[in-house]
């Protein structure tokens, strides 16, 4: 029968409470060493729902609860458990043993800075006599007076802002990167974002981690909003499990 393959793990570990995707049992295919954290599916596919989704990094989640696991990206279908070792422990068996060894005692922690609009924009227009004295021109004219003034009003605040942006997101990513084993980085899904990075950091090392983001947080006085996800699987740092 199919298996809907969620991750690997130690092949000495024990599949997590609870159920998988379309509440099927959660099971190991061991090999060696390692094993494949899977559940049985009807078809070949999974439907890409948001509960699917959801239930699959739930999965990934209880899973290392119970020791290192590296995930497997979402819709992973294999035609049975003969096909998961072969194309899964076998073929890529050394490969994937030396990535969960890797990763042992290691989460993954994701953090998104994101501007308080109202707030930077007075920042901006303060330090930035030419901004504030064109925004006092503009201000009271009406549309068609003010078109081309407001129009480079608002170029002036954008480069104002992408600056401050690149400056604040080298600071807080140096501040952060310190405490991590390794960085990641994705572009702002939004102009406000500031930092979309995930980082991953020794559980150990946790409370040390916390530590600083609370205090560079601090350091903005809510002009930077902060938020914090994890610990997690580490998804944005596992390489071949990312490519089966």
């Amino acid at each position: 029968m199919a298996q809907y393959v969620y991750g690997i793990v130690e092949a000495t570990s024990k599949p997590p409470r609870g159920r998988g995707i379309a509440g099927a049992p959660l099971r190991l295919v061991a090999g060696e060493e390692i094993a494949a954290l899977v559940s049985e599916i009807g078809g070949d596919r999974v439907r890409l729902g948001r509960e699917e989704v959801l239930l699959h990094s739930q999965v990934l989640e209880r899973a290392l609860g119970r020791g290192p696991v590296l995930p497997m990206r979402f819709g992973i279908v294999m035609d049975d458990t003969e096909e998961v070792h072969r194309r899964l422990l076998d073929e890529h068996g050394p490969e994937l043993r030396a990535q969960l060894t890797e990763m042992e005692g290691k989460v993954e922690i994701r953090i998104r800075a994101t501007y308080d609009e109202s707030s930077v924009l007075q920042d901006v227009v303060r330090e930035h006599p030419q901004i504030a004295a064109m925004r006092a021109s503009v201000q009271g004219r009406s549309e068609d007076a003010g078109y081309y003034e407001r129009i480079r009003l608002g170029e002036l605040v954008a480069a104002a802002i992408e600056r401050r942006r690149d400056r604040d997101a080298q600071a807080i990513l140096e501040a952060l990167a310190g405490q991590a084993v390794a960085t990641e980085t994705s572009d702002p899904s939004h102009e406000r974002v500031v930092v979309q990075a995930s980082f991953l950091v020794e559980r150990a090392r946790i409370p040390e981690f916390n530590a600083i983001v609370d205090r560079v947080a601090d350091g903005y006085g809510g002009q930077i909003r902060f938020k914090y996800t994890g610990p997690l699987p580490p998804h944005s740092f596992v390489e071949l499990a990312e490519r089966v």
